[in-house]
C-alpha cells in the first residue's frame, strides 16, 4: 500500500524526463566551455551567394566560423577555394578540438582533402564535436564523403551509389517527445512549409527522428524522414542529417520560412551543450535587430565617408557611433549570458540611437552639399556676368569697339 504524501515511482520518472528534456546533453566541448561561443567549421556549398548559411550564423553572437569552400558554384575560382581550404583547414587534431564544436557540412563536395585530413575530421567526431549534414542535390561529391572515414559517424546509412530525390512536394511533420529544438517552431507555423526535392533517408538503429516529410505522391501521401541525429563515441557527439540542403525552398523564403536559420541555430545550440532560447519570435527578433543595426551604422559611415570629402566636421558624429557601439557591446555581453530580453530592450534603443545618428548625418550632409550648390551657383553666375559684360561692351555699347577703316594709298 502506498503511503501518503511519498510520489509514486511514476511521478519520478515524469519529473526525470522532463528534466532531461529540458537540458542539452553535456559532451566534450572546450572550445565552447572556454569562451562561451560555439565554433562551426563550414565545409561544402557555405559561400555568400551560394548559400545563406554564413549570413545566419553571422546573426548570433554565440557563434564563431570559420568557411571552407569546397563547392564555390561562380562565387569563386576553384583555384581560390582551394587556396582558402589549405590555409584554414586545421593541421592538427589539437588545433581542430581548441578552434570549433561542430563541423557543418552543406552538400559537401570532400574530395580536395586527403585520407589524412578525413581521418582528422572523424577523430574529432570521436573526441566530442559534432557534425550537421545535408544531403547533395546530385552525385557530385557524394562518393568524396561516402568512401571516406567520416561516413561512419552519421546516422543515415548510405547507399553504395547516389540515390536521386523522387521530386514530390512535401511539407514537414515535427515529432514530438524530443527535447525543443523543433517543437518551439510549431506556433511560427512551421509544419506549413511546403517544400520539394527531399532526398531519401535511411537512418540506422538508435536514430532520433525528429521531423518527418510527408510527400504528395501520384497515389497518396508517402512519408520519409526529414531530419535525424544520434549520438556518437564515446564522447557522445550528437550527429545530424537533413534530407535537403538549406539553400532550398522549404528553409527560405521562397516557402514563406522566415525561421530558416533559427532552425539550424537551435540545432548548433543543443549540440554544443548551451541551453536553448525560451522563447524563438523574441530570438528571432533580436538576431534581426542586430542585422538592422548594423545596416543603419553601414548607412551613417557611407554618409560620413561621403561628406568628408567635402571638409565638413564629423567628430560629433563619429562620437556618437562610438557610444552607441558601447550599448550595443552591453546587448551582446547580455545575448550571450542568455539575459535576450534584456538584450533586445538594449539593441532596440540603439537602433534608436542610430538612426538618430543616421538621420544627423543627413543634415550634416545636406549642408555641406548646400554649399557646394552655392559655390557652383557662384562660379557660373560669376562666369554669366562677366562674359555678359564683355559681350556687352564689344557689341552693344562698342565702347571697345574701331571699325575697320580704308587707309590712303601713297
Amino acid at each position: 500500500m502506498e503511503k501518503r504524501g511519498v510520489p509514486h515511482l511514476k511521478t519520478w520518472i515524469i519529473i526525470a524526463s522532463v528534466i532531461f528534456l529540458a537540458f542539452p546533453v553535456c559532451h566534450s566541448t572546450p572550445h565552447f566551455d572556454a569562451t562561451g561561443r560555439i565554433g562551426v567549421l563550414c565545409i561544402g556549398d557555405t559561400s555568400y551567394g551560394e548559400s545563406p548559411i554564413l549570413g545566419w550564423l553571422s546573426l548570433d553572437f554565440a557563434v564563431q566560423w570559420q568557411e571552407l569552400p569546397t563547392d564555390v558554384g561562380g562565387v569563386m575560382t576553384d583555384e581560390d577555394a582551394k587556396k582558402v581550404t589549405r590555409i584554414y583547414t586545421p593541421r592538427t587534431l589539437e588545433r581542430l578540438l581548441q578552434n570549433y564544436d561542430l563541423l557543418l557540412l552543406l552538400e559537401p563536395r570532400m574530395q580536395w582533402f586527403g585520407g589524412r585530413e578525413m581521418k582528422r575530421f572523424r577523430d574529432s567526431v570521436e573526441a566530442g564535436v559534432s557534425t550537421l549534414l545535408t544531403l547533395w542535390p546530385d552525385d557530385e561529391g557524394y562518393l568524396s564523403l561516402v568512401n571516406s572515414d567520416l561516413a561512419d559517424v552519421y546516422p543515415h546509412q548510405f547507399s553504395p551509389t547516389f540515390q536521386p530525390h523522387d521530386g514530390l512536394p512535401y511539407v514537414v511533420r515535427v515529432k514530438e517527445g524530443n527535447p525543443p529544438v523543433l517543437t518551439p517552431f510549431l506556433e511560427v507555423g512551421v509544419e506549413k512549409y511546403t517544400g520539394k526535392n527531399a532526398r531519401p533517408m535511411n537512418p540506422r538503429q538508435g536514430s532520433t527522428i525528429w521531423a518527418i516529410a510527408t510527400k504528395t505522391a501520384p497515389l497518396g501521401r508517402e512519408e520519409d524522414e526529414f531530419i535525424i541525429s544520434w549520438e556518437y563515441g564515446p564522447e557522445e557527439a550528437r550527429n545530424w542529417v537533413i534530407g535537403v540542403d538549406v539553400d532550398e525552398q522549404w528553409f527560405n523564403l521562397r516557402a514563406g520560412n522566415d525561421y530558416g536559420g533559427d532552425i539550424v541555430l537551435n540545432m548548433l545550440y543543443h549540440s554544443a551543450g548551451k541551453r536553448l532560447p525560451p522563447n524563438i519570435q523574441l530570438i528571432h527578433g533580436l538576431r534581426s535587430s542586430f542585422y538592422r543595426y548594423s545596416l543603419e551604422k553601414k548607412l551613417v559611415f557611407a554618409i560620413i565617408e561621403f561628406v568628408d570629402k567635402f571638409g565638413a566636421n564629423t567628430a560629433s558624429l563619429e562620437e556618437l557611433i562610438e557610444e552607441a557601439d558601447g550599448g550595443k557591446s552591453t546587448a551582446d555581453s547580455l545575448y550571450l549570458e542568455g539575459d535576450y530580453e534584456g538584450s533586445y530592450s538594449k539593441i532596440k534603443e540603439m537602433i534608436a540611437s542610430i538612426s538618430e545618428l543616421n538621420q544627423k548625418a543627413i543634415e550634416i550632409k545636406e549642408r555641406a552639399l548646400l554649399w557646394v550648390y552655392i559655390t557652383e551657383w557662384s562660379v557660373v553666375s560669376g562666369t554669366l556676368t562677366v562674359g555678359g559684360f564683355v559681350l556687352y561692351s564689344l557689341m552693344v555699347r562698342r565702347r571697345l569697339y574701331r571699325e575697320v577703316s580704308v587707309t590712303r594709298a601713297r
